[in-house]
């Protein structure tokens, strides 16, 4: 289980709250963790989240409530700008009136001015003025706990654990409970150093604030995270003796134990529900758990006690669907999802899923008929590519049309997506003509669609028409002169199919200005400097190219270079490298045999198969991009 995950189950909003609510589960066989929604540290410590009328009139504060503002003269200096900022907010012109209200909160020590200034740079989501107007209260109003919250959550998003936990420790301080699971936030992407400083951050809240249960989790799982099991199972065991109902020391104690294979790992939460049969929150947890482990059963027994408990609630139907997908129940399957429509909740989940166990049952038309009853979704784009695959399969190129006319008709807000998924569709069949007729038609109605354009200048690429390529990426650049993705795609297209290496080199230098340290773009420009015959400087950009992207078309252009130099060692070391790392590529394979050069100089086979050359990935990126 990765870290971070953990990390947000934790931190859940739903179980520091106490709120009797499930969070909504992703699937049942995902980890425990996963599938906790609730508050993330930016979340949860928000100081006054408000809607557009309320922050232009600066209504009641969240709790706990401010001390009463304190009258402060204002200087002279300050007059016309506060005056300036209350006409801007009287005029909706928020942006003028925050940008007003920072700089003299900056300059007045006026706690009620920040702390206006703060709730309404939290409204506009400018975090980056709403963490210095936080820590600026902080300091102003030793009383306001709120602030120092505010101030520690905006430093966790900032990526700055380390000095969240100071404004952690001045919350506490101030009487407030905080999410101290929260600071731990990307912790096992941090370098070394930086782990053993917020370690010791936590490890000194500890001392202080020795009863303190979020603090003892955080404590439990950075010692988790060192592979200290024992010490944080004793931590945790701290916990459960100050509060037997504690749901996350629950939780995570049983994932612990569980995850070494103990088999007392689930005895405090089954004892815990013994207790108090109604806990939801704890229960869902718990059969999460369980499907995360593999124990489908189990974890099917509670989610069926969870929809005694509460027989509508379409999250537990949705899980115990997947529970039975996994378990290869189709039948079980089916129902639960057909119940799941009933109650009308999570519709295009439900028509998704019984799309894909019709498919695994190798009933192609329910599929076909699932999958057209997706909409607007997280899984519209997959049932879409799914249902066009099944009926491409037929072999019915005018079932397959109609059914993406009929999806254009139906959700015309999607009408651009689908003209791209029919195209690519029909790209991956090798019906590349008839794939540039889809982009084409889509653009005689999104007449000004970059991404759609892109993509036919790609697939004409691919179809040889270069002319046609090129005329529709210089019509990109027309109206979009520093789009680094277009210039970087016509310069290598030239490249690669022309021998106008010089105005291909000043397209790509062009679009290396535009986003330095693209690896494909120095991929670009190495190839480039190559065909001009600019060795050392073709070597230096490929080098730093594959170290940046260790992909199979930048090998084989490195190593080409290297061998017109005569490192030829180097060479054959960068395409042995590639081949290890991608053994079916046959770019390296290619320009071998093109060389001469024999495969078992690298202790490779002769007959592998594998990829054909093409237009590389990094070229596939959408031109709005």
């Amino acid at each position: 289980m990765k870290f971070s995950t953990l990390i947000i189950l934790l931190t859940a909003g739903a179980i520091l709250s106490g709120c009797t609510t499930a969070p909504q589960t992703n699937g049942a066989g995902e980890d425990v963790a996963s599938g906790a929604q609730a508050n993330t540290a930016s979340q949860d410590t928000k100081y006054n989240p408000q809607t557009e009328e309320s922050a232009a009139q600066d209504s009641a504060d969240n709790a706990p409530t401010p001390p009463d503002p304190v009258e402060i003269p204002i200087p002279d200096d300050s007059v016309y700008p506060l005056l300036a900022a209350e006409f801007a907010l009287r005029e909706r012109n928020f942006d003028y009136a925050l940008e007003l209200l920072f700089k003299q909160s900056m300059i007045l020590d006026d706690p009620e001015l920040a702390r206006r200034s703060l709730k309404l740079a939290e409204f506009r989501e400018r975090d980056d003025l709403a963490l210095q107007l936080a820590m600026r209260l902080t300091a102003l109003d030793p009383d306001d706990a709120l602030a120092a919250l505010t101030a520690m959550s905006q430093l966790i998003q900032a990526g700055q654990p380390e000095t969240a936990i100071d404004y952690a420790r001045e919350a506490k301080r101030r009487g407030s409970r905080i999410n101290a699971p929260a600071l731990l936030a990307d912790f096992d992407r941090l370098s070394p150093s930086r782990r053993a400083a917020i370690a010791v951050g936590l490890e000194g809240l500890a001392e202080e604030f020795s009863e303190d249960n979020d603090i003892a989790i955080a404590i439990a799982l950075i010692y988790r995270e060192q592979g200290q099991i024992d010490a944080s199972l004793n931590k945790l065991t701290e916990v459960h003796k100050r509060d037997p109902e504690e749901e996350r020391s629950l939780v995570l104690w049983s994932q612990i134990k569980a995850g070494r294979g103990d088999t007392d790992a689930y005895e405090r939460i089954e004892n815990a529900l013994d207790e108090k049969p109604e806990a939801q929150t704890l229960r869902l947890q718990y059969a999460r758990l369980l499907a995360s482990q593999s124990l489908l059963d189990a974890a099917r027994q509670q989610f069926e006690v969870l929809l005694e408990q509460s027989p509508r609630n379409g999250d537990y139907l949705f899980s115990l669907a997947l529970i039975e997908m996994e378990a290869k129940n189709a039948a079980a399957a089916n129902e639960n999802l057909q119940d799941l429509i009933a109650l009308g909740q999570r519709v295009d989940e439900a028509h998704y899923f019984l799309g894909r166990v019709a498919e695994e049952q190798l009933d192609i038309d329910a599929a076909i008929n699932a999958y057209s009853q997706v909409g607007p979704s997280r899984e519209f784009s997959d049932a879409k590519l799914r249902q066009g695959r099944l009926l491409l399969d037929d072999g019915n190129l005018e079932d397959f049309s109609r059914a993406f006319i009929s999806a254009r008709s139906q959700y015309p807000g999607q009408a651009e997506r689908l003209y791209m998924l029919q195209a690519n569709l029909l790209d991956e069949r090798d019906q590349i003509q008839d794939a540039i007729d889809v982009y084409t038609d889509a653009l005689t109605i999104f007449t000004e669609s970059l991404p759609l354009q892109y993509a036919r200048a790609m697939t004409h690429e691919r179809l040889g028409d270069i002319a046609s390529a090129e005329q529709d990426l210089r019509a990109i650049i027309t109206r979009e002169p520093d789009n680094a993705t277009t210039l970087n795609a016509l310069g290598y297209t030239l490249t690669v199919h022309t021998t106008r290496y010089h105005e291909a080199a000043a397209l790509i230098e062009r679009a290396l200005q535009l986003s330095p340290g693209e690896a494909a773009i120095l991929d670009s420009l190495g190839w480039v400097y190559f065909k001009l015959h600019r060795l050392d400087e073709a070597a230096a950009y490929l080098e730093k190219a594959y170290r940046l992207l260790p992909d199979a078309e930048v090998a084989a252009h490195l190593g080409e270079t290297l061998w017109a130099m005569g490192r030829t060692d180097d060479a054959l070391a960068i395409w042995q490298d590639s081949i290890a790392r991608q053994p079916d590529s046959m770019h390296v394979r290619d320009v071998m045999q093109r060389l001469g050069v024999e495969l078992n100089r690298l202790g490779v086979e002769h007959d592998r198969s594998g990829d054909e050359p093409g237009q590389r990935a990094s070229n596939d990126d959408a031109a709005s991009q």
